[in-house]
């Protein structure tokens, strides 16, 4: 497909460092840059090692001010309000283990968060004796419902006088299933019940349109390397002047501000994320670049319109392939560049974990290709992620070779 004078689709993939043998519909796993960013990486890794006193005590602080102002362009926030992370569980982990929660407040999140962050809640609750408030969904459900579901479990819980609910995890987009939630009205909602929200946005930069200040989140992470094709290992926290005060970094450095004591005013919030310890900080430097290059294919709407049809057709054919169907609500709205496809695999006599693991091997090493497999609401998925050097025969390609899969475990 076309997008003004850059065909979308096969004809890109000599743009990436994928393997041509290699047919990848995993991108929302790990991401993947494309080869302009090579030399911009280099430079800035070469910048460090020539003279390291230089680079790291003055020179790359202005370099990483400038990149950090393209994304706060790109996020509609204030620069000020955004910090460098490696990855979106610092983020997560930054946030939750800094939050004053005292034992006995409760914490709802939602059956769908990634495993990391289940766990991360496992924590809190553990060292701060917090009281865990799941919210299961079962998808497909439209927005309303989800929203009436989160309502509905606070003034339950509200009504027991056993504790107050002071925080709220939530998705901008679940990474299984990978639909998008409605965090924004999610906010929103929760904000009225004076509960702060904390937004695992780890796939959303780059695959959604983000207006930070419109949406208002309490805390917002993510990720850079996924969609927005910088090198892995980059990713932004925001966190708006209101909060910054309570929120300290995952790994405290000199910089930190005692902020129980009125006296210590010296130390602000972007000093503390300044230096995190002595690291590669090159992959932050490229966000530049990357949105560069993000350009020279047409812009984030381009982008983003090619991607989510190709997941939507895609998904449609996938399905055909595998006779099953899509994940998708009467609202049209889970589906944005990773689509959801059920797999016809019903009666194997193994653990989830086996069968995930033998998928990963099979896929991987006997056809040359990837989409991760999960189980949701006891219905087994594979899911799709559209991107710009793929196509429709990509998702054919796969679901082929998953269908393949699925007979072979079906038959032991």
């Amino acid at each position: 497909m076309t997008q003004g004078t850059v065909s979308f689709g096969r004809s890109l993939r000599p743009q990436f460092l994928l393997e041509s043998s290699y047919t990848s519909l995993n991108h929302g796993s790990y991401g993947s840059i494309p080869k302009a960013l090579l030399p911009v990486l280099e430079d800035l890794r070469l910048k460090s090692e020539v003279n390291p006193d230089r680079w790291l005590r003055r020179e790359m602080f202005p370099v990483l001010e400038r990149n950090k102002k393209v994304l706060a362009d790109l996020v509609h926030a204030d620069p000020n309000e955004l910090v460098f992370v490696f990855n979106a569980m610092t983020g997560i982990n930054t946030v939750a283990r800094s939050l004053p929660l005292e034992a006995g407040d409760k914490v709802i999140y939602f059956n769908t968060a990634y495993n990391s962050v289940e766990s991360t809640i496992k924590f809190i609750k553990n060292s701060e004796k917090l009281s865990l408030i799941r919210i299961d969904l079962a998808y497909p459900l439209d927005d309303h419902e989800v929203l009436a579901i989160i309502k509905e479990t606070i003034e339950r819980e509200n009504s027991k006088g056993n504790g107050k609910i002071k925080l709220c995890f939530m998705d901008a987009i679940s990474s299984v299933p990978a639909v998008r939630f409605p965090f924004e009205s999610a906010v929103k909602l929760v904000r009225e019940y004076d509960i702060l929200s904390l937004v695992d946005g780890a796939h959303a930069i780059g695959q959604i349109p983000l207006n930070l200040h419109e949406a208002d989140p309490d805390f917002f992470i993510t990720n850079c390397h996924k969609w927005l094709f910088a090198p892995r290992g980059c990713a932004i926290l925001y966190v708006p002047f209101r909060n910054q005060h309570l929120i300290h970094p995952a790994i405290i450095n000199s910089a930190y501000a005692d902020h129980s004591d009125p006296a210590d005013k010296t130390v602000s919030f972007q000093q503390e994320f300044a230096w995190p310890g002595t690291a590669d900080f090159s992959n932050f430097m490229c966000i530049e670049a990357a949105v560069d290059f993000r350009q020279s294919l047409g812009g984030e709407d381009a982008i983003m319109k090619y991607c989510h049809d190709l997941a939507v057709k895609g998904g449609a054919s996938a399905a055909n392939i595998l006779s099953t169907k899509v994940m998708e609500n009467t609202d049209r709205s889970l589906t944005v560049a990773m689509v959801n496809v059920e797999i016809p695999l019903r009666n194997v006599n193994l653990s989830d974990a086996e069968v995930i693991s033998i998928f990963i091997d099979k896929l991987l090493y006997e056809h040359s290709c990837m989409a991760p497999v999960y189980k949701h609401n006891n219905i087994w998925y594979t899911r799709l992620s559209a991107q710009v050097y793929t196509d429709e025969a990509d998702f054919e390609t796969v679901a082929k070779a998953i269908l393949t899969v699925c007979n072979e475990l079906e038959t032991k």
